[in-house]
């Protein structure tokens, strides 16, 4: 019956135009705005950023005082949008969605201009088309350097793996692959054998409504791992108060059983969730990424109280109130003994921001990157010393396509240099349309990271990405010239919405553990790991 009612609300999740958010790794998917387009940029058509310096407008027919009025509208809560962050074809459901979005905030205080005029403006300023990027081959030699192994959930046709880690849960479980599904609501764990492979037979270790984001930490402190699992309470965007943080503690008497602990409920749809001892009491808390949607959402602390041994006292604190929170990985930047974080705040912020914990309750912000679109798609960061210097950088990626269905050819993948000082310097790693997840690994032993992306894209898409021979899972290897070079795994089935790279098989080469979102035209296997060869 769960799967029934997945179908359904699969295609109409794919058919809503309303649709915003999916997971955005743990799922994430951005509301569009309609004056949601990119500020100006020097670079080219196909670089990280539009530009319309060879957009020639056309005549709106507005007048001066029109325009001024749909640009103080427009540019009131981000940048002034750019008409070249999408094509002609799209401006009219943008701007309606804008419309939309702006009367569902309860703002009144601006002045509204017409719709119409402000269709008028951005279309007649807008590109006819993107210029679409060359579709690089498959790359044979790197494709033979795996062998692969599909796993697949019991009665479970179409899943929706929203999260996949490689962990240790101590025994009798052991090291093995952790992963949801975030439509038919299982959490399952893979073991690894003592042939070094992933088992077949999954063990179920809890069930829930729509599960996204999994944290394993020692909740309780009795020695045992347990989960933390950040509860979405909808398969579908919408705003409401379903969301939970709820953890799974690993029983004393029984390893291996886990019991169902709710922390927080009545929130929006939760993304992810860390842990740390941000105040140093000794006590684990929990920052919690309550992405929501339009109008809830927010970044929040979990402060376990002291005496609590049932872990049912937590005092909530909110930390950042924007919506759009997808991860927020920890880190002590600035080496105090107080945990920082990283935060990617999506929808019409697209920010990404170091918040350092000034160890009195409080975070600083320090911009990082603000992405020049508000549209622009951030769908994940992973944090890593990419150049092995000592520093912490991030590796970041932009590809989300489920806001207007449009495929932008600035979707790519970025690292972030930590070069000291609270400063980090933008590289450009290279571009994969509809990149959903992008993770840093050594693939061939040598030392260097190479970058790992995988696309996933709404299901109307798929036929004409399949026939266009599409990248979905991508290789960037470094070079010499401190530049990347592509190589492409798969084509044509841009399902991939979760990736961990591990050594599985301990050759010493990172293998890559894909997690797929199919649906029943198409159903599938919940992972598909590529091991490497000997």
């Amino acid at each position: 019956m769960v799967a029934g009612c997945f179908r359904n609300l699969l295609r109409q999740w794919f058919r809503d135009e309303r649709c915003g958010l999916t997971f955005r790794h743990v799922i994430l998917v951005a509301v569009a705005l309609s004056c949601a387009a990119c500020k100006p940029s020097t670079e080219t058509s196909n670089g990280s950023t539009p530009r319309t310096e060879d957009i020639k407008a056309n005549d709106a027919g507005l007048s001066a005082a029109v325009e001024h009025e749909i640009k103080s509208f427009c540019g009131d809560c981000h940048l002034m949008p750019n008409p070249a962050s999408f094509p002609k074809s799209a401006w009219r459901d943008e701007v309606r969605r804008g419309f939309e979005f702006y009367y569902t905030s309860g703002r009144t205080d601006l002045k509204i201009p017409k719709q119409s005029d402000v269709t008028q403006y951005f279309v007649s300023r807008a590109p006819e088309k993107f210029d679409v990027r060359e579709v690089e081959p498959l790359d044979n030699e790197w494709i033979s350097k795996y062998e692969k192994q599909e796993i697949s959930i019991p009665d479970v046709r179409a899943p929706a793996t929203s999260h996949v880690a490689v962990v240790d849960l101590g025994l009798p479980l052991g090291k093995g692959i952790l992963f949801s599904d975030m439509a038919a609501g299982g959490v399952y764990f893979s073991s690894i054998t003592t042939q070094q492979r992933a088992s077949d037979k999954l063990i179920k270790l809890g069930q829930f409504s729509n599960p996204a984001g999994i944290q394993v930490v020692d909740l309780n402190e009795d020695g045992l791992q347990d989960l933390v699992v950040s509860e979405l309470g909808s398969f579908l965007p919408e705003d409401h108060q379903r969301g939970k943080v709820i953890a799974l503690i690993q029983s004393k008497e029984k390893p291996g059983l886990f019991q169902q602990h709710v922390l927080v409920e009545g929130i929006g749809r939760v993304a992810s969730v860390e842990s740390a001892d941000f105040n140093r009491d000794g006590l684990t808390d929990l920052l919690v990424a309550e992405f929501g949607w339009r109008t809830t959402g927010s970044v929040f602390i979990l402060r376990r109280e002291k005496g609590d041994s049932d872990l049912g006292s937590w005092k909530k604190e909110i930390i950042d109130p924007r919506q759009g929170s997808i991860h927020l990985p920890v880190f002590d930047f600035n080496q105090d003994g107080f945990p920082d974080y990283v935060s990617l705040i999506s929808q019409h912020h697209e920010k990404l921001d170091l918040m350092l914990n000034d160890g009195k309750g409080a975070f600083r912000r320090v911009s990082i990157f603000e992405a020049p679109c508000p549209s622009y798609g951030s769908s994940g960061i992973k944090l890593r010393d990419v150049n092995r210097d000592g520093r912490m950088d991030i590796v970041y990626s932009n590809g989300d396509s489920f806001d207007s269905f449009v495929l932008k050819p600035f979707h790519g993948v970025k690292w972030f240099e930590n070069v000291g000082d609270e400063k980090f310097v933008e590289h450009q790693v290279g571009y994969l349309p509809g990149v959903h997840r992008a993770l840093p690994g050594d693939l061939d032993g040598d030392g260097d990271l190479e970058m790992v992306g995988g696309s996933f894209v709404p299901q109307q898409l798929l036929p004409q990405l399949a026939e266009q021979g599409a990248e979905s899972i991508v290789v960037f290897k470094p070079t010499s010239e401190g530049k990347y070079k592509k190589h492409v795994l798969s084509k044509g089935d841009c399902i991939h919405a979760a990736i961990e790279l591990q050594d599985i098989n301990g050759d010493g080469k990172d293998d890559l553990i894909i997690g797929n979102f199919c649906d029943t035209e198409h159903p599938g296997a919940a992972l598909t790991i590529w091991y490497s060869r000997p």
